[in-house]
């Protein structure tokens, strides 16, 4: 069988369906398969690792007992197996292009690849930003074998 590399009206008519799937509003993702290989006594599962700054734009911070109520209310309520919140300070770049330096609040959460808890894990965030008026809340997330 041919290379596609040898057909570059292949390649045209694929770049074509792509640019009409995403310019009809159909939502692609591109995703990678990772194969991570876990020993027998081991799940495959998610860790995702959320960083939340607590300046508030404009002035103060978010203090603790806000802190509290958001982690009981949206993540212990999300997540009530577990998840693990460090403090922490970190810096990042902002859309002005100002670095900012901040405390923050990292929150390490495990968890099974499915849809809802990757649903969750995006109402966080989306709420975290809302409340606390973030312009962002990075989240990281990477394969993970574990056991208990």
């Amino acid at each position: 069988m041919a290379s596609p590399c040898a057909h570059p009206s292949l390649l045209r008519v694929a770049f074509a369906v792509a640019l009409s799937l995403a310019g009809s509003g159909c939502a692609v993702e591109w995703t990678r398969e990772h194969k991570l290989y876990c020993r027998m006594d081991e799940t495959l599962g998610v860790r995702e690792t959320l960083y939340f700054g607590r300046s508030i734009p404009g002035g103060g911070k978010v203090e603790d007992a806000a802190w509290k109520r958001f982690e009981d209310d949206a993540i212990a309520r999300a997540f009530p197996s577990g998840y693990t919140v460090l403090d922490a300070r970190g810096s990042w770049r902002g859309a002005d292009g100002a670095t900012i330096s901040e405390p923050s609040r990292v929150v390490a959460i495990v968890h099974a690849d499915d849809a809802a808890s990757d649903a969750a894990i995006r109402e966080i965030v989306k709420r975290y930003r809302v409340e606390f008026h973030q312009e962002a809340v990075l989240r990281e997330r990477t394969a993970a074998c574990t056991s208990l």
